[in-house]
């Protein structure tokens, strides 16, 4: 009776044992996550992490709905220009946002705040101050060829643009004895324009940009009437060309903190992310489409980008958008170690959920800078995309140049 009483109780807790779930096992590196497999490998582990609090509830509705699919490959600590790392850390303490001149008072480059206080009620901000003008760029970057990939998700492909883009930083510079060049105001020169298909070729933007509250001044070419206009104030926050990709999104934020009302920050977590991308995603001696572009899905909806996928830090920051926005709010996904976004959500006037922006990077440690090697902007609304892929082989980042060479006169003789 005793030996009863005394092995029911380890009895009952050996039944409950075994019909307990078993443990979740960490998962290898070069597994693929996909519709398929996602409840399965949901609670495993990668790198201490499980895959599911990896995946935001847009990243996981992806995977189950659009065919997305991500190949895990583990986490690299990314080497950062020594130049950026002196001129982030003489920052500490130094700096502070100065919203009537729309200004970060006491910074020269770098990061304007290297320690971000979870806590500080100007938190937000400050991510968002760090991304505009301590983003690794490169005092002067040149991509001669990238290409819009406009994807219909039921068709495919229906649309294959090739561009240049050029941008010339005036302020926060690090491969020079002066941190600044030329008129105190302005902070930077962006030139952007089309070279093929015919019926686009030459059309294309110049843009001044401000170290103030002050819009940048934007002209436009129109090679049919060989003439040049200026563009309304807006146009920082207008879709580039045809695509699905608005000015204010190139790299993820493209435009002057102090436009937007407000921020809000959402907290810290952990995402997979292309980090380290890779780079054979378009193959410009190519013609076909499957030779041309190896990193895009042959199957609809035609966009999803195969990359290998990293456990990555970042903060959550809740964008406000002006009025006039095609957008109510975007939500950031921005690297917690050095300032780079990897995902941005973007919701319509109504608050629906609207847009996806993915960025796929590549560290360029022998220049200093971190490029986007692609990128991904999906309509959801009107089932469409418009995938950026970059000619990693003919990008320049940090060359000889001076400010003339990213001009309106430039943008005009390239419409000819």
């Amino acid at each position: 009776m005793k030996a009863t009483i005394l092995y029911r109780p380890l009895a009952a807790a050996l039944i409950g044992a075994a019909c307990l779930p078993a443990l979740a096992a960490d998962l290898a590196e070069g597994t693929v996550i996909s519709a398929a497999n996602i409840d399965q490998v949901k609670n495993g582990t990668f790198e201490g992490h499980t895959i599911g609090s990896m995946l935001t509830e847009k990243m996981e509705w992806r995977i189950r709905n659009n065919g997305w699919k991500l190949t895990l490959a583990h986490s690299k600590k990314v080497a950062l220009d020594p130049r950026w790392l002196a001129a982030s850390k003489a920052n500490e303490g130094k700096t502070r946002i100065n919203d009537a001149t729309c200004k970060v008072d006491g910074w020269k480059a770098g990061e304007p705040f290297p320690e971000i206080d979870m806590k500080d009620p100007e938190a937000a901000k400050k991510i968002v101050w760090n991304l505009h003008l301590g983003s690794l760029l490169g005092d002067v970057s040149s991509v001669p060829n990238f290409t819009q990939v406009l994807v219909d998700g039921k068709s495919g492909i229906h649309a294959e643009l090739v561009a240049e883009f050029t941008r010339f930083t005036m302020k926060g510079r690090l491969t020079s004895n002066a941190s600044a060049i030329g008129d105190d105001d302005e902070s930077a020169r962006q030139l952007l324009f089309f070279k093929a298909p015919s019926e686009v070729k030459g059309i294309g933007t110049y843009t001044m940009m401000y170290d103030s509250n002050k819009v940048p001044d934007v002209w436009a070419y129109v090679p049919a009437v060989r003439r040049t206009r200026r563009l309304s104030g807006g146009a920082w926050m207008d879709p580039i060309g045809s695509s699905d990709q608005l000015q204010d999104e190139i790299d993820g934020f493209n435009a002057r903190p102090c436009w937007y009302p407000g921020y809000k920050l959402l907290g810290k977590r952990w995402v997979l992310a292309a980090a380290n991308s890779r780079l054979d995603n378009w193959n410009t001696k190519a013609s076909g489409q499957a030779e041309k572009y190896p990193t895009l899905e042959r199957s609809a909806p035609y966009w999803n980008l195969n990359d290998a996928f990293e456990p990555r830090e970042v903060y959550m920051v809740e964008v406000a958008t002006p009025s006039q926005h095609p957008y109510s709010k975007k939500v950031l996904y921005v690297e917690t170690a050095y300032p780079r976004v990897h995902y941005v959500e973007a919701y319509n006037r109504k608050g629906e959920f609207w847009k996806f922006l993915e960025l796929h990077s590549y560290v360029n440690t022998r220049a200093g800078d971190i490029r986007t090697v692609s990128a991904n902007v999906i309509d959801f609304q009107r089932n469409h995309a418009t995938v950026s892929l970059i000619d990693v082989s003919t990008w320049r980042t940090n060359f000889d140049a001076k400010p003339s060479d990213v001009s309106l006169t430039k943008l005009e003789s390239a419409g000819r």
